[in-house]
């Protein structure tokens, strides 16, 4: 058996300049950019954690017999600084900074003799990501092309080695 963890935990923060979309006056609560006519300041955020798990279990009860069952899991969650020419106030969304990926396995390997291996697998590869929000809870995402998906794949094969 093999199991797996890791965890990320991202953090940055840093003022940036942008031009302001709204006849050239910073929104309320902006501030002008420093040195730089035209621009405006907003300090910038960006989060991210990640965790990430696995586990591969094979099992042979007889010598000729081995079963496989495992999965890879991966979930992200975080934020980060939106400039929307629509909003006066950039916003932190999170939208493709949230999503789960889930790959469970399993399957099973007959050996029929010395140089004859059969083996059948099963994998199902699913994504799910959140839609991205702006401001007043308005999904921009495209609702056409949803970032989704989902898969099942059964794989036969034999073998024969000498």
């Amino acid at each position: 058996m093999e199991i797996g963890y890791d965890y990320n935990d991202v953090f940055s923060q840093v003022l940036i300049c942008y031009i302001s979309v709204v006849a050239g006056k910073p929104g309320p609560g902006i501030q002008a950019c420093p040195n730089v006519a035209g621009l405006v300041q907003q300090l910038s955020t960006y989060t991210n954690k990640s965790h990430y798990g696995f586990f591969d279990f094979s099992f042979t009860p007889v010598r000729r017999f081995t079963a496989r069952l495992g999965a890879n899991l991966t979930g992200t969650s975080g934020s980060e600084l939106r400039l929307d020419p629509q909003a006066l106030i950039p916003n932190a969304v999170t939208g493709p900074l949230n999503s789960k990926w889930l790959h469970p396995y399993g399957g099973f390997e007959y050996r029929f003799s010395k140089e004859w291996t059969g083996k059948a697998y099963w994998d199902y590869y699913g994504y799910h990501e959140d839609p991205t929000f702006g401001t007043g809870g308005d999904a921009v995402q495209d609702i056409f092309a949803p970032r989704n998906f989902r898969g099942n794949l059964v794989t036969l094969s034999l073998r024969y080695a000498f």
